[in-house]
């Protein structure tokens, strides 16, 4: 376990700690090799014993991933949820990863590839940081990742608002952080606070997609959100994602219907002939940390006769 104290995330408006912790995996020797960076779904310490652990070990003893430095930092936040991004309201995570982690941990271990992967937020952040930074990223990979996002949040919406009727957003966050056992809805009302805190901060905080009063839907702050939604803006980068490996998969049984973000992806992909990996596998959106097992090892054979 390393530990940076992070420029980028000092004096955050949410108050999250500015020093975090970095579990950091590796084998006995590294030569010029790939870094990994875990971007988390949801908020999630680094532990040494748990389900992505035990994935990464069996990966290193079976030989998969020799030559690979990987890392699960503490992307964690008081919203409890992570895209990735700088905003004022929540911090400056795009230039924690880019400016900090991947510059002191590639010059610690001599690594010359980084590559970003993660699960529904995170690979939403895998993709949108990648072809943001496709000079200083190689490849990433999207698992089951948001897009499409009208078949993503706006089911929560309806939810959020119930939530928030009758009550400020401060007082739900100071309810809820405080809690180990936080229900579903509370999860989803805090998807929308913190998707919202990400996609549609302004000079005085951020606006919800919803009128406050009556529920009814604000077309103008969702404009505001598709603006970030890879389904909708791959084209736009086209340049970057020919320079990037790239892996995707998705479940066929996805509660958040994902299956069709990432199929949309990947459509436009070929159509554009642009080399990718792709996958559907017969599972949903939770306990899917397996799905590891084959895309980390993607990007080694990938990148196994460069270095």
């Amino acid at each position: 376990m390393i530990r940076i104290k992070s420029r980028a995330l000092k004096g955050n408006k949410l108050n999250d700690s500015d020093e975090r912790d970095i579990l950091v995996f590796y084998p006995d020797h590294v030569d010029h090799g790939i870094l990994f960076i875990e971007l988390a779904g949801l908020n999630g310490t680094p532990k040494l014993n748990n389900r992505f652990s035990e994935i990464i070990t069996k990966l290193y003893k079976n030989g998969k991933i020799e030559n690979s430095v990987i890392i699960n930092p503490d992307f964690s936040t008081r919203f409890h949820v992570n895209q990735y991004m700088n905003s004022p309201e929540v911090g400056n995570y795009e230039d924690f990863i880019i400016n900090e982690i991947i510059p002191e941990v590639s010059e610690m271990f001599h690594t010359d590839k980084t590559v970003l992967f993660g699960k529904s937020s995170g690979g939403f952040g895998a993709y949108n940081l990648a072809v943001r930074h496709s000079d200083i990223i190689n490849g990433f990979a999207d698992h089951f990742g948001d897009s499409c996002f009208e078949y993503v949040y706006i089911p929560d919406i309806p939810v959020a608002y119930k939530y928030l009727k009758n009550k400020s957003i401060d007082d739900f966050i100071s309810e809820t952080s405080g809690k180990s056992d936080i229900s579903d809805d509370e999860i989803r009302t805090l998807n929308i606070i913190g998707m919202s805190a990400f996609y549609s901060y302004n000079d005085h905080g951020f606006d919800l997609p919803f009128d406050n009063e009556n529920g009814s839907f604000k077309n103008d702050v969702w404009n505001r959100w598709i603006y970030y939604d890879p389904a909708k803006n791959i084209e736009k980068y086209l340049n970057e994602l020919r320079r990037l490996s790239i892996y995707m998969d998705v479940g066929l049984k996805d509660e958040y219907n994902l299956f069709i973000g990432l199929r949309t992806m990947h459509s436009k992909l070929l159509k554009n002939n642009i080399e990718h990996c792709y996958l559907e596998f017969n599972g949903g959106h939770f306990g899917n940390s397996k799905r590891y097992e084959f895309s980390l090892p993607y990007f080694v054979e990938r990148f196994k006769n460069t270095f």
